[in-house]
Order: structure tokens, then sequence, then C-alpha cells
């Protein structure tokens, strides 16, 4: 009898341990996931509003209208026109005559990204982009479940 007891002492122990670490791994793993969401998005949003200040026009979307594609004149020759578009889900930049180079990873998918040009007359050109950053997921489990609304506006510097 009191071998019995120590085993089911001992077994409810270990189910009370397991579900503990269950609930961590969980824990750390969503944790990673809202890490990665932010992370890539902060800086595919920086690195886009840094080159809208640093370009010398808007060739598209035009004036008042609202796109999927973003297209600048930049300074540099070379790497005039700059575009960022979606390619599927991931988020991409291509500088001049170069190739596109993805500017989120396989980890994150990018949707609904849109491009609003608020440029007035007689004022430097102003975009407004948004778009929504979610992790990969293709297990469906809920801690990789996480998605995010990234804004901002910036403004070419004349």
């Amino acid at each position: 009898i009191e071998l019995l007891l120590y085993i089911a002492a001992l077994g409810i122990l270990m189910s009370g341990i397991t579900t503990f670490f269950g609930i961590a791994l969980e824990a750390r793993v969503k944790g990673q996931s809202i890490a990665e969401v932010d992370q890539q998005g902060t800086l595919a949003m920086e690195m886009i509003t840094q080159t809208i200040r640093n370009a010398t026009s808007i060739t598209a979307p035009v004036a008042g209208a609202t796109g999927s594609q973003l297209t600048l004149v930049v300074p540099t020759g070379a790497l005039s026109p700059t575009v960022f578009n979606l390619s599927g889900t991931t988020l991409q930049i291509t500088e001049g005559a170069g190739s596109a180079v993805a500017l989120t990873n396989s980890k994150v998918q990018v949707s609904s990204l849109t491009f609003k040009n608020l440029t007035r007359a007689s004022t430097p050109g102003v975009v407004q982009v948004s778009f929504v950053v979610s992790r990969t997921n293709p297990s469906n489990r809920k801690e990789y479940s996480y998605q995010k609304t990234f804004t901002g506006t910036a403004e070419l510097s004349w």
C-alpha cells in the first residue's frame, strides 16, 4: 500500500511538473513569435520611411492615389527607381536595375501592403505606409498565431 501511495504521489508530482514545463515552453514560443513579428515589421517600416525621406520624388502611386507598390526617385542614380512591393507574402525592395531583395524573412508573412500618396500641390511628397505582419504558422499552433498592423507616414525632404 505504501508503494502504491508513493507511486501515486510521484505520478501527481510529475504530472504537475510536466504541465508547468509545457506551459512555460508555449509561453516562450509565443514571446518569440511576438518578438519576430515586431522586429521584422519595425525594420521594414524604418527602411521604407527612411528611403521615402531621402527620395527626391514619388513616381507611383500618383498624388491622391493608393497603391500596393511604391516607386521612388532617389538621388543616387544607380539606385533609382527604388520600388517597394510584395512578392507573395514577402516584402521586397528593388533598387535601380538590381534584383529584388527581401526585407522580411520566411518566419513572417506580410499582407495588406498599401501606399497612400498624400502629396498636395507645392508641398514635398508625403506617403502613408500600412501593412500587416503575421507569424508563419504552417502547423496552425496557437503559440505561433500573432499578427500586427504597422502604419507610418514619411515626407520627402527638399
